[in-house]
């Protein structure tokens, strides 16, 4: 392939004279661009053309690359922590890590990134997971290179399928993933990022992949140990909202069982802190969705919030899903379905409008709604006040005893979890201009102060 005519957008099409490519169809002017990401067209160790931003989070961003040496594309994530660390101006790829603790905290995960990459470079030939192909230090950071994957997520399917898919077609799909965590888990991994945004289905083979391992730690069964919290909502369990969480395969099976639940009811299931503070969540077949009582028996077993009480290993839940009788007996014509509906999409693209085109449409056509907005002349105050009505509310003083006075740490946690969400949707009501990170942290510590 000629670089210089390289298509940035898909790494495998060539621009013409007016710069469109001659693959994806698309030109320079498509791609998003951002002084925190790293320059398009900028190289990484003299080999790894980078191309646009496949995603990002908060600890890394993915972007779409082409290794020179290989003439193929390649997937690189680069870790880059936003709320530790920044890109230097000036420089166009240097990232600074910001002073004090935050260094600390920056260089410890860039090295635990990269220990975590060398373990996991050992499934490169596990079906179901992408391979690693390289991983090393530059620009004051740590990056690591995968296969790339010409596809689309799960999350997408669903989109695609009006929100849901079949029992069968979930669990056609889900099975690969199944078996890999059970070899990740063997190896002494886990995940804990499993969602449909992290399941990908290709477009070449059908094959499906779990993706972004960028949260994956050791097993932390020792509840002594340290682990840092991260949180998806509707997919993690409680444990992984403490720092000293007893986390292990069983954090994966809530992820996944979660997971399972959202393809068959077209419905997240219901925050953990919202479970926490007495929401129950209801199973598939209150919804009206027909379902074998032994398989919803093992979703809903695997979103157990007491970690004790769910499937221990991926093992005991491949058995009580793929092993029961309901299994065994069900037909596979309903996977073909969501084979076509791939395939489909890859040949003819998405039948429905894009939603930025009917949004755009209707903007065109009416005039913008403007909203009065209250005043106050103290909304930090106000939102304090709302804040303690929720703390008198029944739901607030029966989880307050069953499960958070046991712990101070899991205690902050929730309530920053729970407060953040009643105050989003006050201030959205309201119309209020309050930043929740800190007068959240203020209330919390004023707390803590009067004991």
């Amino acid at each position: 392939m000629d670089i210089s005519k390289i298509c940035f957008n898909c790494m495998k099409g060539e621009v013409d004279e007016a710069g469109v490519c001659n693959c994806c169809g698309k030109q320079f002017s498509d791609i998003k661009l951002s002084e925190s990401y790293l320059p398009v067209g900028s190289f990484l160790r003299d080999k790894y053309l980078m191309g646009r931003v496949l995603g990002e989070g908060g600890f890394g961003i993915t972007y779409i690359g082409y290794d020179i040496n290989l003439d193929a594309q390649v997937a690189i994530k680069e870790f880059f922590p936003r709320n530790y660390a920044s890109r230097a101006r000036g420089t166009g790829a240097q990232v600074i890590p910001n002073e004090g603790d935050a260094e600390v905290f920056f260089i410890k995960q860039r090295d635990k990134f990269l220990d975590e990459a060398k373990r996991l470079a050992k499934f490169r030939n596990t079906p179901a997971i992408v391979s690693v192909l390289d991983f090393f230090k530059d620009n004051g950071t740590a990056y690591l290179v995968m296969n790339y994957i010409d596809g689309m997520t799960l999350r997408k399917l669903l989109e695609y399928s009006g929100g849901r898919i079949t029992v069968e077609e979930a669990l056609k799909i889900i099975e690969p993933i199944m078996l890999a965590l059970k070899e990740i888990h063997e190896s002494g991994f886990i995940h804990r990022d499993i969602s449909p945004d992290n399941i990908m289905i290709s477009n070449l083979s059908n094959r499906v992949y779990l993706i972004d391992f960028g949260t994956a730690r050791a097993n932390s069964a020792e509840e002594d140990k340290t682990i840092s919290v991260f949180k998806k909502s509707g997919y993690t369990p409680p444990e992984q909202l403490r720092t000293k969480g007893k986390q292990g395969p069983w954090t994966d099976i809530y992820a996944l069982c979660g997971t399972i639940y959202r393809c068959i009811t077209g419905i997240k299931p219901l925050d953990v802190t919202d479970r926490l503070f007495g929401d129950e969540l209801k199973r598939p077949s209150e919804y009206g969705f027909q379902i074998a009582p032994q398989i919803e028996d093992a979703i809903m077993k695997g979103l157990e919030i007491h970690n004790e009480d769910r499937f221990q290993s991926m093992d005991d839940l491949y058995d009580a899903i793929y092993k029961s009788d309901a299994w065994l007996n069900a037909s596979d014509e309903e996977y073909t379905k969501v084979v076509a509906a791939v395939r489909n999409y890859k040949i003819h693209g998405n039948p429905r409008p894009k939603i930025e085109e009917v949004y755009k449409k209707k903007a065109e056509a009416e005039q913008p709604a403007y909203v009065s907005r209250p005043v106050y002349e103290d909304e930090h105050e106000e939102v304090v006040r709302i804040v303690d009505e929720y703390k008198k509310s029944p739901e607030y003083v029966t989880a307050y005893e069953q499960f958070i006075k046991e712990d101070p740490e899991y205690l902050r946690q929730l309530e920053y979890e729970k407060i953040k969400e009643i105050v989003k949707e006050f201030k959205s009501s309201r119309q209020l201009d309050v930043p929740e990170k800190e007068f959240i942290a203020d209330v919390i510590k004023r707390e803590m102060e009067q004991g």
